[in-house]
């Protein structure tokens, strides 16, 4: 995943400041610089360190990137 194809997926505002806070969470020591960060800037940083599982328009489920096969592992899909 890529910070473009996270920030594509942002449908609601909501889910922007979702991103930030997630952000904060794993980088507190860079409050000031996320703060002044574009959307994409943030979606980039985040693309470092997580995967995403899936996307809806309401909801995106993110994973640590050390978690993902694990994940995967537990996940079993069904498409049509």
């Amino acid at each position: 995943m890529t910070g473009r194809e996270l920030s594509e997926r942002l449908n609601y505002i909501g889910m922007e400041k979702g991103i930030r806070k997630l952000a904060i969470k794993d980088h507190p020591n860079m409050i000031e610089k996320i703060a002044i960060m574009s959307e994409l800037e943030v979606c980039d940083l985040i693309a470092k360190d997580y995967d995403m599982l899936y996307s809806e328009s309401e909801e995106i489920g993110l994973v640590k990137k050390d978690d993902y096969m694990k994940c995967l592992k537990l996940i079993n899909i069904i498409s049509r």
